[in-house]
């Protein structure tokens, strides 16, 4: 995921308008990360593994695909409340909606890991060149279009925006799928709040944090002939949900 918090600020007041519980989950195997911190919705009651099951068979998140074998086994579950704080160790059986209330939404499953995996005997220079290309950050690429509309060219530059500061995200392929994700739904957001007037927001006392206030004013809604309409609470939760992943990655 992106390297910064930029819009950490940004999308946790849509955060606090989420009503469904969430839980930050990462999965991981002996030393191999298989699934980096990332948001998933809880949609009702179940156990620690049942929720690990329905995330790696596309039941919850359907969006956020990763590689996952039938054949993997729980070794334990960590929890707690921040991903620097004590964890606590919990069964799988317990019920994931009291546990995340109770103990903290950071839930860490590591898995098993295989015993005859030998890792391969690599040179100083190989290692260093493998770190030096971990740096390396990398952007969502968007097809080009000939003619592009104002929600596009707001959408180029909140990419611009992440590269001019020094973000981006540690792969290609990672970029082009989380990025693109990422940037898509904060464009839609932006894009939402600006039709219906941003200031509505100051007015009640609800900020756009000051490093995004340059991508508003843009959409304009009389040039289409529209009025701006009051703001539907049900449509900005649903805006709101669809940037829960990111606000802590």
């Amino acid at each position: 995921m992106c390297s910064e918090h930029f819009f950490f600020d940004f999308s946790i007041l849509f955060l606090l308008k989420v009503k469904m519980p969430f839980a930050n989950i990462r999965i991981s195997k002996g030393s191999r990360v298989l699934h980096g911190w990332y948001i998933h919705p809880i949609p009702f009651e179940m156990t620690i593994k049942d929720f690990f099951v329905k995330l790696t068979t596309g039941e919850i998140s359907p969006e956020c695909s990763f590689a996952m074998t039938s054949s993997e086994v729980i070794e334990h579950v960590e929890l707690s409340k921040t991903l620097v704080s004590v964890i606590t160790r919990v069964s799988i059986n317990c019920g994931i909606i009291e546990l995340t209330t109770r103990v903290g939404i950071n839930i860490h499953y590591r898995l098993k890991a295989d015993v005859n995996t030998i890792p391969p005997e690599q040179d100083s220079f190989t290692i260093l060149m493998q770190n030096a290309h971990r740096s390396q950050l990398y952007l969502p690429t968007f097809s080009q279009l000939r003619k592009v509309n104002r929600k596009q060219i707001l959408r180029g530059d909140l990419v611009d925006w992440i590269h001019n500061h020094g973000g981006g995200w540690s792969t290609q392929s990672y970029a082009n799928m989380q990025g693109k994700q990422f940037v898509t739904c904060l464009t839609e957001t932006i894009w939402y709040i600006d039709m219906h007037g941003h200031k509505k927001f100051e007015e009640r006392s609800c900020h756009i944090p000051e490093p995004l206030l340059e991508f508003f004013d843009r959409a304009n809604p009389e040039s289409y002939k529209e009025s701006r309409k009051p703001v539907n609470t049900n449509e900005l939760n649903l805006y709101g949900q669809s940037l829960a992943p990111y606000a802590t990655s």
